[in-house]
């Protein structure tokens, strides 16, 4: 697991580069198919991940935002998102985030995980039994039990997983919890694991935007499941996730069922 943590360490810095050489307010881009920015950093750095994989795993498969090469019964599929946050990144704004984790193909869970903050140089990283780590420093959940004078992560709601953020935004609004969003739900997303926010939800269905942060943060001790309260796999879609400290986790859970359409 330390010589996959350090490979992963290594691609996740010449990420940093591909994207701080592109970064700017004049970024060019495009419109995907699914109403998304895509800019010519996410797709050098997907290229590059593939690349770096095949050269030193080749038996192993990924699973990239923009491209993907899967392997006939390979027993790992590295999960890569480039850039998570693209259109902050296409507007010049720097909360944009690099993120790849290792997964098992039989259980669907990470086993290690890598994001890195390109613009504050904030490398976070957790392997199964290790603990997570930014920048090398042990990182902790909360222990906060109540919602009032916290913060909590969110995205927009998906129609694609049954499911509005609108009565999350004001349940805890009402509990005098602050409610964020970045255009990077990771970049907010770790802040649990490092100790700072108490939850975070995902309301989409892709698996490349939370596979690092499930593992990261429970092994810093708090919880992750999808939106009914279940496990997922994180080799491709499922029903969102519901990332916290753990104490608050079941609470979150009730609040966001609120929202799941007819």
């Amino acid at each position: 697991m330390e010589q996959y943590l350090e490979f992963a360490k290594k691609i996740a810095k010449e990420a940093e580069e591909i994207a701080l050489k592109y970064f700017s307010f004049e970024v060019d881009s495009t419109w995907k198919e699914d109403n998304t920015p895509l800019t010519k950093a996410d797709t050098e750095i997907n290229d590059l991940v593939i690349k770096r994989i095949n050269e030193t795993y080749p038996e192993h498969s990924i699973y990239g935002e923009e491209k993907s090469e899967i392997k006939e019964n390979s027993k790992y599929i590295w999960v890569c998102d480039p850039i998570d946050g693209t259109m902050a990144f296409a507007c010049g704004l720097p909360t944009f985030v690099f993120s790849i984790a290792l997964v098992d193909q039989q259980t669907g869970l990470p086993i290690l995980g890598v994001i890195n903050d390109p613009v504050m140089k904030n490398m976070y990283w957790a392997y199964k039994d290790s603990g997570a780590y930014r920048n090398g420093k042990k990182i902790f959940v909360s222990n906060i039990s109540m919602l009032k004078n916290t913060y909590l992560n969110t995205a927009a709601s998906g129609l694609s997983v049954g499911f509005s953020n609108l009565p999350l935004i004001k349940t805890l609004s009402e509990s005098k919890c602050s409610v964020m969003k970045f255009p990077s739900f990771i970049y907010g997303g770790i802040q649990v694991a490092n100790g700072k926010y108490i939850g975070a939800v995902f309301f989409k269905e892709y698996g490349h935007d939370v596979a690092a942060l499930k593992i990261i943060t429970e092994e810093a001790g708090g919880k992750v499941t999808d939106l009914n309260g279940n496990e997922r796999r994180y080799d491709g879609d499922g029903i969102g996730c519901i990332i916290s400290n753990g104490v608050l986790h079941d609470e979150l859970l009730k609040i966001v069922q609120m929202g799941k359409l007819k």
